[in-house]
């Protein structure tokens, strides 16, 4: 038996030993491929979605804030990470990054123990690079009063505090006060979802009409509030032609702008959008399209609807029997409200960072 579990012993330490000389030789062929960037002042983009996690709405983001690099820090190149690769290629960053280039960390909800497997890159980073100005991106940030999530609060706060250049972006005002409340150190700004910049560019029709179809786009994860018997009960319970959708799909996003643009026509094909999704409430918003939203398990649509009070065909709901007057109310209002969401916050926040650099 002893001799048993020392063979076992000493292939698990083959086995990592192998693919620590895997990762080492990965890095040391990325670094020879990008060796042009070495002396070079860049921007680092970590964290994006690689295709195999096929929200739309974490795509769009990706595709939001490239189009907002190019718009406001052009004279820059961008070398973007998925998740994936920010993990694999720590130690290849390690050597390429020098002192002036700046880490943007890609926007979401998975500032919490949710997200842990985020969470956790994001601090090897921030922990790993602490000379470098890092930038999180507009976040929903949460953690459970669990034991779990008060652990990993702890860990996070610790972390983050060690570093002297941090820029925390909340995605509501509810965790941007969450994070002035754990990062002591970093500068908090409050920012809505990028994927609100892409406004003027995907404006659809504006014709007015009576409401015939509505778009269900609702969570099939553990943050809906809604049962499964629920979700089916709505449907069968309103006089419309209505169809079920969540924005992750179901095979992988290789094509992140053509994703979007498909996204964003089915959108425009209903009069009407019931979500439970922060971008099934901005996919309306872009489309023009009257929206009713239902709350999930956090803050995330509760705090952030405050970036769309000013839109009248905007509506938080707490009771779904609620829905069907809701639906009366806002599509019988013919008020055109249009913010210029690049020119309110994220032209400005552009500038804003520029001084801070």
């Amino acid at each position: 038996m002893d001799s048993k579990l020392a063979v076992d012993k000493y292939k698990r330490l083959v086995k990592k030993i192998c693919l620590y000389l895997k990762i080492v030789y990965k890095n040391i062929v990325f670094i020879y491929k990008n060796r042009e960037y070495k002396n070079k002042k860049k921007i680092i983009y970590l964290l994006t979605p690689p295709p195999r996690l096929s929200n739309v709405g974490d795509h769009a983001q990706a595709v939001a804030i490239h189009k907002w690099f190019n718009k406001h820090f052009s004279h820059l190149p961008v070398l973007e990470f998925n998740k994936d690769d920010s993990d694999s290629y720590f130690l290849a960053l390690k050597y390429l990054v020098n002192k002036d280039d700046i880490i943007f960390l890609h926007s979401g909800g998975n500032l919490g123990d949710r997200g842990i497997w985020s969470e956790s890159i994001r601090r090897k980073y921030i922990k790993g690079f602490r000379n470098n100005k890092i930038i999180s991106l507009p976040q929903t940030i949460y953690f459970s009063s669990t034991k779990k999530g008060r652990a990993e609060k702890k860990k996070t706060k610790e972390i983050y505090n060690r570093h002297n250049d941090l820029i925390i972006m909340g995605r509501d005002e509810e965790s941007s006060n969450i994070a002035r409340h754990m990062f002591t150190k970093a500068k908090i700004y409050n920012v809505p979802d990028f994927v609100l910049s892409l406004d003027k560019e995907y404006k659809p029709p504006t014709e007015k009409k009576t409401c015939q179809k509505i778009l269900l786009c609702l969570r099939e994860d553990k943050e809906s509030i809604l049962s499964e018997k629920e979700k089916r009960d709505l449907v069968q319970s309103l006089p419309y032609d209505c169809r079920r959708y969540d924005t992750t799909l179901k095979k992988p996003i290789y094509k992140r702008e053509r994703t979007l643009e498909n996204t964003l026509k089915m959108f425009n094909k209903y009069d009407l959008v019931i979500t439970d999704r922060y971008h099934g409430l901005i996919f309306s918003v872009l489309c023009k399209k009257p929206c009713i939203v239902i709350p999930t398990v956090d803050h995330k649509l509760t705090s952030a609807i405050n970036w769309f009070k000013d839109i009248p065909t905007v509506s938080l709901i707490k009771d779904l029997n609620d829905i069907p007057k809701e639906i009366k109310k806002i599509t019988a209002n013919n008020q055109n409200i249009v913010i210029d969401w690049n020119a309110k916050y994220f032209d400005p926040l552009a500038e804003q960072l520029k001084k801070e650099l």
